[in-house]
């Protein structure tokens, strides 16, 4: 970055006639420089993480179940050896079609330019599906150097109505891809891909079969999980120290204890892998051996002997809910949410009190640890989610009451407030696991809670807008809720973009905020909306994309009838408002002093907001805000003044502006950051110009007078002119 004092003149180089007199803030000109505002993105990626790179080079199984070879990845990786910059590989569920894209990726060593002896390592990211609809909506595919891409839309390419167009739009970024020395991986289902068509279904793979489950997760214990093997579980015998057989491990169970009669061959290769994890996990613990056969068997039989002892008592069963909800809290606290449950608001008489089961006797019961302070699973990982599967699908009557309840549990006053995340991460784990959307609704109630409850929606739902199977359903549902009159359903697809989602799916996130902006009233739906749009335009990474997308929002929208119409002047006003901890104004009014473009865009959205009359106090808050911003320095002085000035050009009439200038009859509007800047407009106007810029697109007009000076306040403070 070039140092502040290197500037010869006051004039920025490459300007437009944007005048840059305090070099003060020629840093934050030169960070605004950096951000190209006028490129289109592409669709946002994430890299590969370590453990799934490890998985596919160091423990990959490579035959099925009869020994013969499972051709998916070498196939994938001769393809993308001759050259061909874009594969598919098809096939259904569970054949382990993504981590054969990862595998050929990772094997390909493409040869550099020059003399073709120097290989390259591709950088592997995933492409993120951040898209409306495939078919209809333009995007960018990524075309980074050196990179090996894996986009699945194994989730949704059954759905698709033009299976051709969708897959044209995929072949057609070869070309981009060859120039950057790059290369894409698509994993498509079992239907979608029109793998018939001699010209889109040349580079296709079809999965057919996967490696056996139990050999997945040998292998990736014996090669990423060592420490699994020295406790002998995979071990049909186990010759112990002491010279006994059987591999008791301390729990009497001779050999039936071992795993081996549960690794099951049908196991997909991603459970596969995520068990042999998880079994790690539990050796560094110092688990038992009848912890990993629970694990193994995902507690199924842990929870169904519970549910055989609890079967007769409702109290007890409520308890186990309780726990599990509530894990952490002291077992006065459990029992309470028991209660609650129950809806037992009866005193009980001293006589049942005195007969019954003491509590702790009563939470050993349901598995559950206490130390008097505090119940806990922490030694069972995984058991709250199990027990909390089986009530879903075993009892399912209990749905509509158990979601009643967690939304009276995590209340602002509620036993369960303090623990929204950790209830979040419950529900999302449930609606994965049962491919169930329903236990997303309670995100409605959470996103009118506060804090507290809004960061647990936004948690819950952009969690399961990532799973490749309920994904694009999840996203489809956001977008409708905020398109819908129910500011509930409208304010949780706001909230959500508060969070990671706008991170991973920007197009999407900014199709719901524009939606929600849209909304006849300035509810709280809007300001959460706003709130979101904010946060995104102050990711430096994310600003590009936002400013674009406003920008045709406003392009697009010119019928004042239009619910986008409102929307995209909203959300001009929301971006430019430069609040604390929002840095989307200063960023944009920094560029602005390079960037011709980008002023006139500064220009043409102030001239849209302030020609819709309901907008009027809005406008009146962001420019008094932009005067306090220009006094302690947010906001470069010169660039406001010269976007400002340009405004006025063509709305000096209109009522804002008239009040900011000029003062309104009955109003004190006498703030010393209001004057000052009303006094550096004043004397902008009247300063004579050698280059004056005029609004975009237009000739040249004829001066407009000068404001006249008597519509100055004083710097005394005495109230502006009256209209």
């Amino acid at each position: 970055m070039t140092s502040p004092t290197t500037q010869p003149d006051n004039r920025v180089p490459g300007g437009n006639g944007i005048h840059a007199n305090n070099t003060t803030y020629s840093t934050l000109l030169q960070a605004g420089r950096d951000i190209n505002l006028h490129q289109k993105e592409p669709l946002p990626t994430e890299p590969v993480s370590s453990p799934e790179l490890d998985a596919v080079r160091r423990a990959w199984v490579a035959e099925d179940e009869d020994g013969k070879e499972i051709t998916t990845a070498p196939r994938a990786l001769a393809m993308l050896g001759r050259d061909e910059r874009v594969v598919v590989i098809t096939g259904p569920p569970g054949t382990g079609k993504s981590a054969a894209g990862l595998r050929a990726l990772s094997e390909l060593r493409p040869a550099l330019p020059g003399d073709g002896r120097s290989r390259l390592m591709l950088r592997l990211e995933r492409v993120l599906p951040d898209w409306d609809s495939v078919e209809k909506d333009k995007f960018l595919l990524p075309a980074e150097h050196g990179r090996g891409y894996l986009l699945d839309v194994s989730g949704e390419s059954a759905r698709w109505e033009k299976p051709d167009v969708t897959a044209r739009k995929f072949l057609g970024h070869a070309d981009t891809l060859s120039k950057k020395g790059s290369y894409l991986v698509v994993i498509a289902g079992d239907r979608g891909w029109p793998e018939n068509d001699p010209i889109l279904g040349r580079n296709v793979v079809r999965a057919v079969s996967a490696p056996p489950g139990d050999r997945i997760t040998r292998c990736h214990i014996d090669r990423l999980h060592p420490q699994v093997q020295r406790r002998g579980w995979l071990q049909a015998h186990v010759q112990e120290a002491d010279g006994r057989n059987g591999g008791e491990d301390g729990d009497g169970q001779g050999r039936r204890a071992t795993l081996t009669d549960l690794l099951r061959a049908d196991m997909r290769p991603g459970d596969a892998a995520a068990l042999a994890l998880e079994l790690g996990r539990i050796s560094d613990a110092g688990g038992t051996l009848k912890d990993a056969r629970d694990l193994v068997l995902r507690w199924r039989e842990r929870v169904s002997t519970v549910f055989r002892e609890t079967q007769d008592s409702a109290d007890d069963r409520a308890l186990l809910l309780a726990a599990v909800m509530l894990e952490g809290l002291s077992p006065a606290e459990i029992l309470d949410g028991a209660r609650l449950l129950l809806k037992d608001q009866k005193a009980r008489g001293i006589r049942d009190i005195l007969t019954g089961r003491d509590l702790v006797t009563r939470l050993e019961t349901i598995q559950a640890k206490s130390d008097g302070h505090r119940v806990t699973f922490s030694h069972l990982p995984g058991y709250p989610a199990a027990v909390l599967r089986h009530f879903w699908r075993q009892l399912s009557d209990v749905q509509p009451n158990l979601i009643a309840w967690v939304k009276k549990l995590t209340a602002p006053k509620g036993l369960g407030a303090a623990r929204i995340r950790e209830i979040a991460d419950l529900l999302a784990q449930l609606a994965v696991d049962e491919s169930d959307l329903n236990p997303l609704d309670i995100a409605q109630t959470w996103a009118a809670a506060g804090d507290a409850g809004q960061a647990g929606a936004s948690r819950l739902l952009a969690r399961v807008a990532r799973d490749p199977a309920l994904g694009q359903e999840t996203r489809t549902k956001l977008r409708a809720w905020a398109g819908q009159e129910s500011r509930a359903n409208a304010t949780v697809a706001a909230v959500v973009c508060q969070g990671s989602f706008a991170q991973e799916y920007p197009r999407q996130a900014l199709t719901c905020l524009r939606w929600v902006l849209g909304r006849p009233g300035h509810d709280s739906a809007v300001s959460a909306a706003e709130e979101a749009l904010r946060a995104m335009g102050s990711d430096v990474l994310l600003l590009p994309r936002v400013w674009a997308t406003v920008n045709s929002w406003l392009t697009e929208s010119k019928q004042p009838d239009d619910r986008n119409h409102l929307a995209a002047r909203r959300a001009f006003l929301a971006l430019l408002n430069p609040d604390a901890g929002h840095a989307a104004a200063t960023l944009l009014l920094a560029n602005a002093l390079e960037h011709a473009d980008t002023a006139d865009e500064l220009v043409q959205g102030w001239c849209a907001a302030l020609s819709v009359p309901a907008l009027e106090t809005r406008c009146e808050d962001v420019l008094t805000a932009w005067a306090k911003a220009v006094a302690d320095g947010t906001l470069d002085a010169d660039a406001v003044v010269e976007v400002l000035n340009h405004v006025i050009r063509e709305h000096w009439m209109t009522g804002p502006l008239s009040t900011f200038i000029a003062g309104r009859a009955g109003t004190e509007y006498t703030s010393q950051p209001v004057i000052d800047l009303r006094e550096r407009l004043i004397l902008r106007w009247n300063t004579p110009r050698q280059a004056q810029r005029e609004p975009h697109g237009e000739q040249a007009s004829e001066p407009r007078p000068m404001m006249p000076v008597e519509a100055s306040p004083s710097p005394h403070g005495d109230a502006g002119g009256e209209a």
